[in-house]
């Protein structure tokens, strides 16, 4: 079963084209991992996804256009606008996008899906705790908790790593990791090396697609350098790859 057929995608702001001719569909459940540098047009794709630009070409998402398919998404976007000196608590923030359209305001079931939420990341005692005394780790774990409270198919994830400590970053992998049975997971990320466990495919995209496929068919030295420009060392295990070196664009 398709959760997402993409075909043809181009995007432009203005003269500016951010992507281009982009075909490729996804399995659901599944896990899709989308690598490329800075301005490759990743937060633009998912963007797309969520009918949040004007795009040419076809996007369905479950059988619908991506505007009639939002109840089926979850977002965690990379830059979370959470102002930190609101006094909001854990409760508030799980609660927000079970409530945000709905005029009768809280109900029990509502209540019931944010404390599901935070079972599921391992929060559940912090209900009642002040989201701003939280730490960097716990507070991801919260922004997580809200993406899930709605139960979404698709899970789409704009670097959810970023800023976060190992301990925090192993705990998040861990619960995608469980949720990839069930759901559809579009996670951006500079990083392969700790998801080689979770992928099942892998989108290397720089406006256009350089490669898709699984982890043997698209890591290798010949597409990295395509999409970094420059040569990057891949160490083969199976079916699985690492990727080895440093670099600005990449934080490897």
């Amino acid at each position: 079963m398709k959760s997402i057929v993409i075909e043809r995608l181009t995007v432009k702001y203005g003269d500016y084209t951010a992507l281009k001719n982009i075909t490729f569909s996804v399995e659901h459940p599944s896990f899709l991992v989308v690598m490329g540098p800075n301005g490759a047009g990743k937060t633009t794709l998912l963007k797309a996804l969520m009918g949040q630009v004007n795009y040419e070409g076809k996007i369905v998402i479950f059988g619908k256009k991506p505007i009639e398919a939002l109840d089926r998404m979850g977002y965690m976007p990379q830059r979370e606008r959470i102002n930190r000196n609101i006094p909001l608590k854990v409760k508030d923030v799980v609660l927000m996008p079970l409530i945000s359209k709905n005029v009768f305001g809280i109900s029990k079931e509502h209540i019931a899906m944010a404390k599901n939420a935070l079972k599921i990341v391992g929060m559940e005692s912090f209900w009642n705790s002040q989201f701003s005394s939280l730490s960097g780790g716990q507070q991801q774990r919260i922004l997580l908790a809200r993406t899930l409270a709605r139960d979404p198919d698709i899970l789409i994830l704009d670097e959810p790593f970023s800023a976060t400590d190992v301990a925090t970053k192993l705990k998040l992998i861990e619960i995608l990791h469980s949720l990839k049975k069930k759901k559809t997971i579009i996670l951006v990320a500079h990083d392969i090396n700790p998801l080689v466990e979770c992928t099942d495919k892998v989108l290397l995209l720089n406006k256009e697609i350089i490669a898709f496929g699984t982890m043997a068919e698209t890591l290798t030295e010949e597409n990295m350098e395509r999409l970094y420009g420059t040569r990057i060392p891949i160490i083969r295990y199976g079916e699985v790859c690492y990727t080895v070196g440093s670099d600005s664009h990449i934080h490897i």
